[in-house]
This record gives structure tokens, C-alpha cells and sequence, in this order.
């Protein structure tokens, strides 16, 4: 491919938008994974986008809202930082400090290193951008499973105003505000908020408490051109998000009427003591681009941030004393003992990024190094067993306070040969460099049931690694294109949560760390553009094969994080786009998955979040309207069965989910008004299941969203 500036296809994109959608033909989309705005089909690796247009059809605000739209991509949404993303059945089933995600998210180009900094992301932004298979030279971190990168609008050369609100059912409420103000052609701000609260569909059996999840985020950007050849892009931004529905709940215990299950679906027990979180993120960004010449551009990426996080929930989720007492105290129980658990913590995180391109006629090429550093404290479980029967108070107190410091390096070179006129090469290499230190204390207070430590117990390690990625690009004429890739994946090692006893005298004496997750992904692909630019059809057949695969599982010695043993995913992913006349865009993606694990213990096992079949079929249809356009969107998606755990022991059963939207725009575009609903026909389904380890063997479940109508309009200015 060869290089594309921005003035090309700022004309593209204008070309491609008026007379081609007359002419039934489908609109390029752009993206820069490759560290370079290049059409979607000429570039050669799994990846998927979701443009603006889109992610506001499907009203996305979390990642998970993206599933229907990308092959390969699940997972689950609850809570506000506890966020499992599965690409190819690679996840994190962990959100302890001591550890790294599987899926690396990028904001603006800046990594993102925690779920919680993605919580008030998903606002106002342009397009996001899913690379599948494991990452190490596009992106500034490495990801072993594959990258979210959200790309925001910046403050643009003209001065708007737009805004939007929203109200349904169950209490959904919504207000957008989005302002562009062009000072001069080189000074610009953009301010967008973003609000949205629901709240009723769950309550509580036993006192009519209704569950909620409230959201506001702000941002604020300038771009500022001081010269013709320097950008310079600055970010402000703050969120905060709480909710009182993050505790599971059982689905064998009422204590609303003992004997008896839930008489509704979205019936909550009662809790010892009310369930919260309250998460709140602020930080800043500057991306500085100086175009040295026609042919190199330099970038400096810069972003820090900082973000808290506060947790509670009720362990068993129900207010049965009895579930807790025969788990602790067996058959000399006390008769009755209430067991609350408390987490918080605070995230310091500093990003840099320096990137050199050059385009030429024969050779594409970008170096550059980066620097990624975390100040982590938690304190990830404070765990207090009270006992209720006979009034001794406080039975047990389990405190943990953990600090991680990380500091990561990198240096990264890719290239791409365009050895003739069809066929190009990619190469690329990175140097990884991790370090962390980890500190863990366990107080001695009442009776522990964690081990507690005489002082902090401190360990420090580092890791290293160099992954290499080698694609061959070959295009087959002008409509379409074959290539084949083999990439290694790196994802560093960490620390458990949890100080252990190693010598047996009752006394925490060390943190127990995890070695380093490696992977090799083998991968074929075509991506085509037919029938005169009216159908898009990409492909791809995968496989990888995972070495010392990270996962938290539970012992006798507690819950820890190890290396679990090997896995592999194989599958195949299929995307098409179809617009057969000017008004009618059918869209349908589909993946085979096969994950599971090759070694160990878990041997056979299927791989969490990772159902074998998944399919979505679209539609997008327009047509003239009282004077403007009538805009109708659904989209179906299916999920195949699939386990919740590596341990195969909680499974979710295979549903579908309808989801639709009528927009009404008057020919002027200065307000449309719109009615959606979201999961039609009322599914059932959860997004987290588990057994209560009480004895009892309860199942808890955290229901998924039944079905939600709303209103929107949104005006422009």
C-alpha cells in the first residue's frame, strides 16, 4: 500500500460520501492501525471498525455494545472496573493491581492501562478501531489477545453546537452536549459532556430498593496549528460513574419467601449492607504531530491520568446468615454470621510514546520507543465476618493493602517493501522491558482469615522480551487482496494479590508471582471489495498457540492467579457489507472459535468467554419521509454456548438478542428524533454466573438487560 496524506483522503472520503450513495456503492473506511490513514481493505491484519455513524445506531457506550459489529469479539459488561473483553477467546478473568489485561486498550493512541480509565471513554468519539491477535509494533504496549483503540473527534474549523437527550423506560435518562468553537484557522476547542443513568428494572424483594448505574463524563480538547508543518493536540478529561447493582445474587436462596426461588427474574435479594461502586477518573493528553517533510512525520504521545475506585458488595448475594456461617465455622457455627466485602483503590499512570514515520515509493517505515508506568494502590478485599446471633461482634477481619509500582519499556521498528507493484512484505520488531515492585500487608487485627504478615511483604521482578511480526501482502488485482501473517505475543508477568504462609508458623512471608504469558499466531486472510464497490467480504482463518497461559483460579491456598498450563484458539472470522441499491446496507459477521486448553490441569477445558459459534445479521435501510429521511437499523446477534470460567463449571446457555432503531431527519440535518429498543423479544441471559463456595452450592447469576425503549433527539446548532 502505498502512502495516503491526509489532503488525499480528505478528498476521498468527500468523493466517496455524495455521488457514490447515489450509486449504490459502499463508503471507505479509514483507519490508522498501521500508523497511517489507509482504507480498511488495503490493510493487512484482522481488524474491524465501528465508524461514528455506527456506534451511534447501535448506541454504543461500553465495549461490549460493539459485539454485534465485530467478529471474534465477547464478553461481558458489570460493574464499573470489573470488565471482562474476549477477542478470540483470550481474557483476563483478574482485575488485581499485580497483573496486565489480555486485551490492550488505547485511547487517542495513548494505553490505557486499567478497565476503570475505559469506563467514561465512549463518548463523542470518531471511530474505534479492533486488531485481533496479539500486538506488539502497531501499538505503544503490547496486547496478547488484541487491541481496542478509540479514536476521538478533535476540535474541527468550524463552530457548532449540538445536543442530544434521551428518556425510556426502567428510568433511562440521557443528555449530550457537544460545542466546537474555531477561535482562528489554527485554534480550536471542543467541549462534549456526556450523562446517562437507568435505573428500576431490578429491586429488591425485601425492601423495594430499585438498582441503578449513573454516568457523567467530560472532555475538553484544543487543537492549535502554530505553524503549516506542527499540531498540537491537548486533552482535559473527568468521569465519574457509580452503581449500586455489582453483587450477584442468588438464585436458589429467597429469603424473601424461604423455600422458593425468585418469582421474577430480575429480583434481587436483600443484603446484609447495601451494594456500591464508585468509580471517578481524571487525567490530560497532548499528541504532537510535526510533519518534517512530504515523506516523515513525527508524533509524541503523551497521557496521564489518574483514577479511583470503591467496591463493596455481599458475598453470597443474599441475607441468609446460615450460607456464610457453615462456610467459616462449619458445624460448630455460631449460628448466623454476616460477611461484607470491601475493596478500593487508587491508579496513578503515566504514557509516552515518540514515533517516527517515513513513506517512500518503495519502503514504509516507523520507529519508535515508549515508556508506560503505573503507581497502583488497593485495597483489594476487607473482608468482615460479624456474627449476628448471639452478638460477639466481629468474628474475623481480613485486611489486604497493596501497592504495585510498574514501569515498562519498549522500543518497536516496522516496515513495509513493496517488492512489486501486487506484492508487499511487513516486518516488524519489539523490545519489551518490564519492571514491577509489589508490596502486600495483612494487619493483625481480631481473628484473620488471610494469614497476616509481620510488616509489608515486598517482592520485585523484571521481565523481558523481543516479539517479532512478518506479513506478506499480495493483491489480486484491484478489487482484492490475500495475506498471511505470523506474529509473537507477549503479555509480563506479575504478583498475586494475596501474601502466602511458605514455612507453615501462621505468618504471610512472601507474595507468590506468575511468569510471563507468550503466544505465536499463525493467520491467512482475503479482504474484498465486488460488484463495482457494492460488497464488501473479509475472511480469516486463525491459529495460536499460547505458552504459560495467565488465569486466577482457586486453591486450598485461596485465589490466586498462576500460569495455568498451554491453550489454543483456532477458528475462522467472516464480515461482509452489502449495499444492493442507494438506500439498503445489509451487513452480517460470523466466528468460529475453538479455545481451549492444550496442558495442565484444565487440559481439554474450553476457555472462558469463548463460545464456538457467533453470528449478527444487519440491516440499514433509508428512504424519503414527510420531506427528510426515515432511517431504519436492527441487528440481530447470536451467542453459542459458553463457559463463564476456565473450570467449565458455570456455563451460559446459547441466546440471541434483537436490537432496533427509527431515526426521522428532516432535509435540513439540523435535528433528527429517533425511538430504539434493545433486546426486542426480552431475552434471558446473564453476564456473569458462579457458584457461592458456601457448601451449599447456590448458583449466583448477574442478569443481563431485558428489554429497554427509549426516545431520542438530538438538535444541531
Amino acid at each position: 500500500m502505498k502512502r495516503m496524506n491526509k489532503t488525499l483522503i480528505a478528498a476521498a472520503i468527500t468523493a466517496v460520501i455524495s455521488p457514490l450513495s447515489a450509486n449504490a456503492q459502499l463508503e471507505e473506511i479509514i483507519v490508522t492501525a498501521q500508523k497511517q490513514m489507509q482504507n480498511v481493505q488495503d490493510v493487512p491484519i484482522a481488524i474491524s471498525s465501528v465508524d461514528n455513524a455506527l456506534l451511534a445506531k447501535v448506541d454504543a457506550t461500553v465495549v461490549t455494545d460493539l459485539i454485534p459489529m465485530i467478529p471474534g469479539l465477547t464478553g461481558s459488561q458489570y460493574g464499573l472496573a470489573t470488565n471482562t473483553w474476549a477477542l478470540r477467546g483470550i481474557s483476563s478473568n483478574d482485575w488485581s493491581i499485580g497483573s496486565e489485561p489480555s486485551v490492550g486498550v488505547f485511547f487517542d493512541g495513548a494505553y490505557i492501562g486499567r478497565n476503570t480509565f475505559a469506563t467514561g471513554a465512549f463518548f463523542d468519539v470518531n471511530r474505534v478501531e479492533v486488531v485481533k491477535g496479539p500486538q506488539g509494533t502497531l501499538f505503544g504496549r503490547n496486547a496478547s489477545a488484541g487491541a481496542i483503540s478509540i479514536v476521538s473527534n478533535t476540535p474541527e474549523d468550524v463552530t457548532t453546537l449540538e445536543l442530544g437527550v434521551a428518556a425510556g423506560d426502567e428510568g433511562q435518562r440521557k443528555l449530550d452536549v457537544v460545542g466546537n468553537w474555531a477561535v482562528s484557522d489554527t485554534l480550536a476547542f471542543r467541549l462534549a459532556y456526556a450523562g446517562d443513568r437507568i435505573e428500576g428494572q431490578r429491586e429488591d424483594v425485601s425492601n423495594g430498593t430499585e438498582a441503578f448505574t449513573d454516568r457523567d463524563s467530560v472532555r475538553l480538547m484544543t487543537r492549535w496549528n502554530p505553524t503549516d508543518s506542527l499540531e498540537a493536540v491537548l486533552r482535559l478529561n473527568y468521569s465519574e460513574a457509580d452503581s449500586n447493582y455489582v453483587s450477584p445474587y442468588s438464585t436458589d436462596f429467597n429469603t424473601a419467601d424461604p423455600g422458593e426461588k425468585f418469582p421474577d427474574k430480575y429480583a434481587l435479594t436483600e443484603t446484609s449492607q447495601p451494594d456500591y461502586e464508585l468509580a471517578r477518573n481524571q487525567g490530560a493528553g497532548l499528541n504532537l504531530t510535526w510533519e518534517l517533510d512530504d515523506d516523515m512525520e513525527f508524533t509524541s504521545i503523551t497521557d496521564s491520568r489518574t483514577g479511583t475506585n470503591q467496591f463493596r458488595e455481599d458475598l453470597d448475594g443474599t441475607a441468609a446468615d446460615a450460607l456464610i456461617d457453615a462456610a467459616f465455622f462449619g458445624p460448630f457455627g455460631t449460628g448466623g454470621a454476616n460477611a461484607v466485602f470491601d475493596q478500593e483503590g487508587e491508579a496513578d499512570t503515566l504514557y509516552q510514546e515518540f514515533r517516527l514515520n517515513r513513506w517512500g515509493d518503495e519502503l514504509d517505515w516507523f520507529v519508535g520507543v515508549s515508556y508506560y508506568s503505573e503507581e497502583l494502590d488497593a485495597v483489594p478485599g476487607e473482608l468482615a465476618i460479624d456474627d449476628t446471633l448471639f452478638g460477639f461482634g466481629t468474628l474475623a477481619l481480613s485486611r489486604l493493602e497493596n501497592r504495585a509500582d510498574t514501569d515498562s519499556y519498549g522500543a518497536f521498528i516496522d516496515a513495509t517493501w513493496h517488492a512489486t507493484e501486487d506484492l508487499s512484505i511487513s516486518s516488524g520488531l519489539r523490545w519489551s522491558q518490564d519492571e514491577k515492585d509489589f508490596c502486600s500487608n495483612v494487619p493483625v487485627d481480631d481473628i484473620e482469615v488471610t494469614a497476616p504478615t509481620a510488616g509489608a511483604v515486598c517482592e520485585d521482578e523484571s521481565w523481558s522480551e523481543v516479539t517479532p511480526r512478518l506479513v506478506a501482502q499480495y493483491d489480486v488485482g484491484v478489487d482484492a487482496m490475500l495475506f498471511a501473517s505470523v506474529a509473537k505475543g507477549y503479555k509480563g508477568g506479575g504478583f498475586n494479590f494475596s501474601p502466602v504462609d511458605s514455612d507453615g508458623d501462621g505468618v504471610g512471608d512472601s507474595v507468590p508471582a506468575f511468569d510471563p504469558e507468550t503466544s505465536i499466531a499463525y493467520e491467512l486472510g482475503l479482504k474484498s471489495t465486488l460488484l463495482d464497490y457494492r460488497l464488501q467480504f473479509n475472511g480469516s482463518i486463525y491459529y495460536t498457540d499460547y505458552s504459560d497461559f495467565q488465569m486466577q483460579t482457586v486453591t486450598g491456598a485461596g485465589v490466586l492467579i498462576d500460569n495455568a498450563g498451554d491453550a489454543t484458539t483456532q477458528g475462522v472470522e467472516l464480515e461482509a457489507r452489502y449495499n444492493p441499491t442507494g438506500s439498503l446496507i445489509l451487513m452480517a459477521t460470523y466466528a468460529f472459535l475453538d479455545a481451549e486448553f492444550s496442558s495442565g490441569d484444565l487440559d481439554g477445558n474450553d476457555l472462558a468467554f469463548a463460545p464456538e459459534n457467533t453470528l449478527s445479521l444487519g440491516v440499514d435501510y433509508e428512504h424519503g419521509f414527510l420531506g427528510g429521511n426515515l432511517n431504519w437499523f436492527a441487528v440481530y446477534n447470536y451467542t453459542d454456548d459458553y463457559y463463564f470460567d476456565g473450570a467449565n463449571e458455570v456455563d451460559e446457555s446459547s441466546y440471541g438478542i434483537v436490537n432496533a432503531r427509527v431515526t426521522y431527519t428532516p432535509v435540513s440535518e439540523s435535528w433528527d428524533i429517533a425511538v430504539a429498543v434493545d433486546n426486542i423479544t426480552d431475552e434471558d441471559y446473564a453476564v456473569d454466573r458462579g457458584i457461592a463456595d458456601f457448601g451449599l452450592g447456590d448458583e449466583q447469576l448477574l442478569q443481563g438487560d431485558g428489554r429497554l425503549m427509549r426516545a431520542e433527539f438530538n438538535i444541531r446548532f
